[in-house]
């Protein structure tokens, strides 16, 4: 009886390291996604419009749990982002990790994008950030042409704004929004593992749309 209770316990146990072995087992190191025109959502009610979208999904490593995980290597498209979906983003990450930032807003008037919302500096101070968005092929831009703060110095609410919004939107990899005098740089392959050449930036009354131009490998014309 007790030499079956060990054979029993035995398999149960090769078993289970057959069934661990197979969880652990690496995806494809290199996989591909291509859209023509559809929607990614990653946050409920925050939807990522895609156009004309090809990418490279490259393992972050080679061993679990990295090779799971995807650097995103943009390849040519559009994405759009409505300024609500941003917002949206910006509220749940709020709750889950009781940032000093709370009640932001995103929204584009006058051609520019606004951030609206409170720091907590031993009270709730109101602050709003405005400015057109640029981009220098692999970052985003937000250059503050009016920035209001009650008893904050212009400095020391960027510096702020930079050091929260990075930690709200959770950088793996050092400080995904750092502050450069007036201008908030966004960085999308320290936030998101997302890396491409970005050829333009329009802001629209709706949100923002972001082209990347094509780095598609060309194949040499055979002679």
């Amino acid at each position: 009886m007790r030499l079956r209770l060990v054979l029993l316990i035995a398999i149960v146990l090769a078993c289970w390291k057959v069934g661990v072995a197979e969880n652990l087992r690496c995806p494809q190191p290199v996989t591909f996604l291509a859209m023509d025109k559809g929607e990614y959502s990653s946050t409920p009610g925050a939807v990522f419009g895609l156009q004309h979208f090809a990418a490279r999904m490259v393992a972050r490593g080679k061993t679990q749990p990295l090779c799971s995980a995807r650097i995103t290597e943009i390849q040519h498209g559009e994405i759009f982002i409505s300024t609500e979906s941003i917002s949206k983003i910006f509220t749940q990450k709020i709750k889950q990790s009781g940032s000093k930032i709370s009640d932001l807003q995103v929204e584009v008037k006058d051609d520019e994008l606004h951030l609206k919302g409170k720091v907590h500096k031993g009270i709730d101070v109101p602050f709003e950030v405005a400015g057109p968005v640029s981009t220098d092929g692999s970052n985003l831009k937000l250059e503050a042409k009016k920035v209001k703060a009650e008893h904050l110095p212009v400095k020391g609410l960027m510096g702020m704004l930079g050091m929260h919004l990075s930690s709200l939107l959770q950088s793996e990899q050092g400080q995904g929004v750092t502050a450069q005098g007036n201008t908030l740089i966004f960085e999308p392959a320290k936030l998101a593992h997302v890396q491409g050449k970005i050829a333009a930036v329009h802001l629209t009354a709706k949100g923002i749309d972001i082209s990347f131009a094509d780095t598609t490998p060309k194949q040499r014309a055979a002679r």
